[in-house]
């Protein structure tokens, strides 16, 4: 998937998962110029106030993966490590 989208004058691929445009808390602080971890820092603190399934979803690397949702670095391949990522 190599569409790109552009966004406040930030430049960032599209994401999809099960046929919904998706953002992951990277693109979030991109777009809104916040160091990295900033978003995830104020999902985690706001959490209670979102619905999972409704305004977010968690999807691990390896659905990621199989899913191409997004290129996921030789790192992260290691874990099964969690992301979350918000319906746009």
């Amino acid at each position: 998937m190599n569409d790109v989208i552009t966004i406040e004058n930030t430049e960032m691929q599209i994401k999809e998962y099960n046929r919904e445009r998706v953002v992951t808390f990277k693109d979030i602080d991109a777009v809104h110029k916040r160091p990295a971890g900033t978003a995830k820092r104020n999902f985690n603190k706001n959490k209670k106030h979102f619905i999972e399934g409704e305004d977010y979803i968690k999807v691990c690397a390896d659905e990621i993966r199989t899913n191409k949702i997004m290129d996921i670095s030789s790192k992260t391949r290691n874990r099964s490590e969690e992301r979350r990522v918000g319906k746009s």
